[in-house]
């Protein structure tokens, strides 16, 4: 027993001894520069000697200033650089002349990223081929700003990735805004604004009237959540493997694509998909494409990728400025989406399309190559100008869609008006009510707004499932217990939650998920007598 206890006790002061080494410097252009920066009289007068001063779990505090750069600031250990009045207050330039920060293991908090640039070299020459503002491995950057970076083509041609950001090997960014990164540059020789890879996350960004011709946001192999992507001229993102949900992709124009998922330095044709471009694998799900341009996929170009639960609405292709009708002979089809040899496109909603040659909605081209499997499944194709849907006569399976002047009625498949709602839900009476085939993938996934899958036996055709509108309808109440029952659908699940004051707009859960077995759910709760409460019950969303 005593030898336990003190294996504990040892334990214990050796986690309170390491913590206790974690230390904060400061850096202030008007401090003293005495080693060891401990306080803000006493800070380093430059980000570098900090750095170099400050051991694995540190903090360093930045003043309030706009740190001009002569040189790169390198970081190889696991210190916190951390804005001390957030962004707007703590700015670090490279005067378009260098690379703002080299980061591997570190974490950049509260800081405006501006002026920074790289040159583009050889492939495998890391320090010239990623990153104009941040190049970071296995990083976190959070709440940061970053700004009029830029990038160019090296002697070889080749552009570097990320003029803005390059994060890699696992980082995680969170809460960033780009904007007006390459702001001078032509749109055909640019480098994608962020570019984020091998493992990779990004999560509830902004990117936005930034000028790139290998996509705005270019993601290899990584994870792209909530972020909204919108007004970038030429391009947006280029996605290659990985999977993208829950963001907003509009406004982006150009004819080149706007997300285009890449591989590295692979760059795939820029007139493909003007909202985003999908290939190797790529998983795009719970999306906005709306209002965006390229040549050929004005909403989106698949290769190899699958885009589902999404509303693909006022896109179109067209011939650019450049390129006028002959070049390359391309011809401008697929407003909404165009499918090269294999894809997968399930429950979308796309409407009001529009294309300069013969296909606004959606158009599928064969790549002769024997593998090809494309799926065309639960989707709703209508309003889109010349054709909806015209396939050539290869291996795909068109199912259960809804196909305006479709002339093809098997499978499932039908050509009435959808009934669609201004919201782009389904009226009561339409005919894409339970009339899809249900998918094992719908089990653990929702619709575009997260609501959960087949709420009725057979899932909806388009991007969002028809669930009864949410109405209190009873209230049953003693002085210790309160019932509550409102109208439901079948096996949508639901949470009931209450507030005693409405001004604070916080709610309590009440109970566990409710999930529907009829067309009414009630849920009972314990209530203290004579206390007034507020009940409101909603649907549950899938994360």
């Amino acid at each position: 027993m005593k030898k336990i206890s003190l294996s504990i006790f040892t334990t214990l002061i050796w986690a309170i001894t390491a913590i206790a080494q974690a230390a904060n410097l400061y850096v202030n252009p008007d401090g003293n520069h005495t080693p060891p920066f401990a306080t803000w009289a006493q800070g380093a007068t430059n980000i570098q000697a900090a750095v170099d001063a400050a051991a694995e779990g540190d903090t360093i505090y930045l003043a309030d200033h706009t740190y001009l750069l002569k040189e790169t600031i390198t970081v190889n250990k696991a210190i916190t650089i951390k804005g001390f009045n957030g962004p707007d207050d703590c700015v670090v330039d490279g005067r378009n002349d260098v690379r703002c920060f080299d980061i591997n293991s570190a974490s950049l908090i509260d800081l405006t990223i501006q002026h920074g640039f790289i040159r583009g070299g050889g492939l495998g020459d890391p320090e010239r081929e990623y990153g104009g503002g941040v190049y970071a491995r296995n990083c976190v950057i959070s709440n940061c700003v970053f700004r009029e970076n830029g990038g160019s083509q090296g002697l070889h041609g080749i552009l570097p990735a990320g003029s803005a950001l390059a994060a890699r090997e696992g980082s995680v960014v969170r809460d960033c805004t780009f904007y007006d990164n390459n702001k001078g540059g032509d749109g055909f020789s640019d480098p994608s604004t962020v570019h984020v890879g091998s493992g990779s996350l990004i999560e509830r960004c902004i990117i936005r009237h930034n000028v790139t011709s290998v996509g705005a946001l270019d993601c290899d192999h990584s994870t792209v959540v909530r972020c909204q992507i919108y007004s970038n001229q030429f391009r947006g993102v280029t996605m290659v493997g990985g999977s993208m949900r829950d963001c907003q992709i509009f406004d982006n124009d150009g004819s080149p694509s706007v997300i285009a998922f890449t591989a590295g330095s692979a760059v795939k044709p820029s007139n493909q998909g003007g909202g985003v471009h999908i290939s190797e694998g790529g998983v795009v799900t719970r999306c906005l494409i709306q209002n965006n341009g390229s040549r050929i996929g004005g909403g989106a170009y698949i290769e190899n990728g699958m885009l589902g639960n999404s509303l693909i609405l006022d896109n179109r292709s067209h011939y650019d400025r450049e390129h006028p009708p002959g070049y390359f002979d391309v011809p401008s089809d697929g407003g909404g989406i165009y499918i090269q040899g294999r894809g997968q496109l399930e429950n979308c909603t796309v409407l009001n399309n529009r294309s300069s040659h013969t296909t606004g909605g959606v158009f599928w081209k064969s790549s002769f190559d024997p593998i090809d499997e494309t799926v065309i499944r639960n989707n709703i194709l209508y309003s889109n100008s010349g054709f909806n849907l015209p396939v050539e006569a290869y291996v795909v399976t068109i199912e259960h869609n809804c196909i305006q002047d479709g002339t093809s009625l098997k499978d499932g498949n039908i050509n009435s008006d959808p009934l669609v709602a201004e919201d782009y839900r389904l009226s009561e009476s339409s005919p894409c009510r339970d009339t899809g085939t249900n998918q094992e993938w719908m089990t653990a996934n929702g619709d575009y707004a997260g609501i959960k899958r087949v709420v009725n036996g057979d899932v909806d055709m388009g991007a969002l499932e028809f669930v009864v509108p949410l109405i209190i309808t009873q209230i049953q109440h003693t002085d210790e217990q309160v019932t509550l029952s409102w109208t439901s659908s079948p096996d949508a699940a639901y949470q009931l939650e209450e507030t005693d004051d409405l001004s604070t707009n916080s709610w309590d859960k009440i109970g566990a998920v409710v999930t529907a077995t009829g067309t009414v759910s009630s849920q009972t709760e314990t209530v203290v007598p004579r206390f007034r409460h507020f009940y409101r019950c909603k649907h549950v969303l899938f994360e």
